[in-house]
């Protein structure tokens, strides 16, 4: 009688494992916690979040759950309007990526959303600097203030992960256009891919690389191309109005992907 009960034993153990490594590395279950992939997915809804799928080539469109760049922790929500590969083009009403419009955040130009695990260190830096606290308010995973451009500058030289607007174009410069980073393609490095790519630079190139005075540096060596390991995918939520995406973080690399939405 002990082999039939020890081999239902094994089965019962063999099914819970393969139930957990299911769940960890195949589909998992989230809830969402923000309105920003509204009016497609609402705050409370549970969704299906197929993890295999980011080792694959990831659909035009899909929405996919991803982690934020910048710190590695936080969750969020968005399409992959953008692939690797794709050009982007920087007008002064927002990003064209194959002749749609993407606008820029609804925040006005002064307004900087920030971690708010920096809350303390930022604050901190603002009391040191003399620079006062405007408008200080809180949402789900950051918070904001008004700071201007100078002010800006200062506090950026010193806390670099700081999460700001994207860089906006002077409406009467001719349209810049970028190109999405695909892995070990040579990326061409001029002004538009510096603000763009400037922290995925700095993070790939892991203490090899500066950037001073609008060009980048590998080894203390001027660069103008530069080789990524990544495919770097333009992320972007449905909901502009409080939704935090490529539009803040710039492009989101692969391994940043937790997975792609395939349903409820």
């Amino acid at each position: 009688m002990k082999r039939p009960l020890t081999h239902c034993a094994l089965g019962l153990l063999t099914a819970l494992l393969i139930a957990v490594s299911v769940g960890r590395f195949c589909v998992g279950r989230y809830a969402v916690a923000t309105r920003a992939m509204q009016p497609s997915l609402r705050p409370g809804e549970r969704i299906v979040v197929d993890k295999l799928h980011r080792h694959y080539a990831i659909p035009r469109s899909a929405i996919v759950l991803f982690r934020s760049p910048h710190d590695g922790r936080t969750l969020l929500l968005g399409r992959s309007v953008g692939l690797p590969g794709d050009t982007l083009s920087v007008t002064p009403s927002g990003y064209l990526i194959r002749d749609r419009l993407y606008p820029y955040p609804v925040d006005s130009p002064d307004v900087y959303r920030v971690p708010r695990d920096l809350r303390l260190s930022l604050l901190t830096l603002l009391c040191f600097l003399d620079i006062p606290v405007r408008h200080l308010t809180d949402d789900t995973a950051h918070f904001r203030l008004r700071l201007t451009p100078s002010e800006a500058d200062c506090v950026r030289q010193t806390l670099p992960l700081m999460l700001l607007p994207a860089p906006r174009p002077d409406p009467s410069a001719p349209h810049a256009r970028f190109i999405l980073p695909a892995a070990r393609c040579p990326q061409r490095i001029d002004g538009v891919s510096l603000r763009l790519c400037r922290e995925a630079l700095l993070r790939e190139a892991r203490g090899h690389a500066t950037i001073r005075s609008g060009r980048l540096f590998i080894d203390g060596q001027p660069a103008t191309t530069y080789t990524f390991r990544e495919d770097y995918y333009w992320i972007l939520s449905d909901n502009a109005a409080v939704a935090i995406d490529s539009r803040h973080l710039g492009p989101i690399p692969r391994s940043a992907i937790v997975g792609m939405v395939v349903g409820r």
